[in-house]
């Protein structure tokens, strides 16, 4: 659903419009800003943090097969250098594996030791993809894996959440997400003019899908 950064305001005015006791149709200004002022500069950041905090299922992915570095190793298994504007990863699928990867786990998940051992790592029908940073703290996925026959390793397809525009015009959002966004900001602007119970009303209104 497609919506601009002007209706996302009037939506957040509304939300906090049926939800404020005793409202007369208008915010007093603190010194001086609008209450459109301090919406508008809340929209990227609970965006960023609704990008990080919701299912995958509700955000805008991307493929992105051709904006990563691929780096195979002779074990079958191999590594995806990803973007600079990479948040989240949505799903993997390499050339020869029959089914892609959609939960990735860290380092410090059980499966990650077994990765090590060619008899207990993932395989073509059940891989398994590590999310983690490098030592230059880009973001990285590890694979495994692919028979060590296979000389080229190719990916198919990689779908993954990059960091929203900031300051954009609009943006092409699920509704659920939308829903969340508004009340988020509603609840970013009463913590700016110190109303914490108003805050925790909108938080309260923030749906996970």
């Amino acid at each position: 659903m497609e919506i601009t950064r002007t209706e996302i305001i009037n939506r957040v005015k509304t939300c906090m419009e049926e939800l404020t006791p005793q409202w007369d149709g208008s915010f007093v200004q603190n010194e001086g800003v609008s209450i459109e002022r301090y919406i508008d500069e809340k929209i990227d950041e609970q965006l960023r943090m609704l990008f990080i905090t919701q299912p995958v299922q509700v955000l805008p992915v991307t493929e992105l097969k051709s904006h990563v570095t691929l780096q195979q190793r002779q074990d079958g298994s191999g590594r995806l250098q990803l973007p600079d504007n990479f948040l989240r990863p949505a799903s993997l699928q390499m050339e020869g594996w029959r089914k892609p990867v959609t939960q990735f786990i860290d380092e410090q998940h059980p499966l990650y030791e077994l990765q090590f051992c060619r008899y207990t790592r993932g395989g073509v029908n059940k891989p398994v993809a590590v999310w983690s940073v490098d030592g230059t703290g880009s973001y990285i996925i590890d694979y495994f894996s692919l028979p060590s026959s296979v000389t080229k390793h190719v990916v198919a397809s990689f779908l993954g959440v990059l960091f929203p525009e900031e300051n954009a015009a609009k943006y092409d959002l699920h509704p659920l997400l939308i829903d969340a966004l508004c009340y988020s900001c509603a609840a970013a602007v009463y913590d700016i003019l110190g109303n914490k119970s108003m805050s925790e009303i909108m938080l309260s209104h923030v749906v996970t899908a």
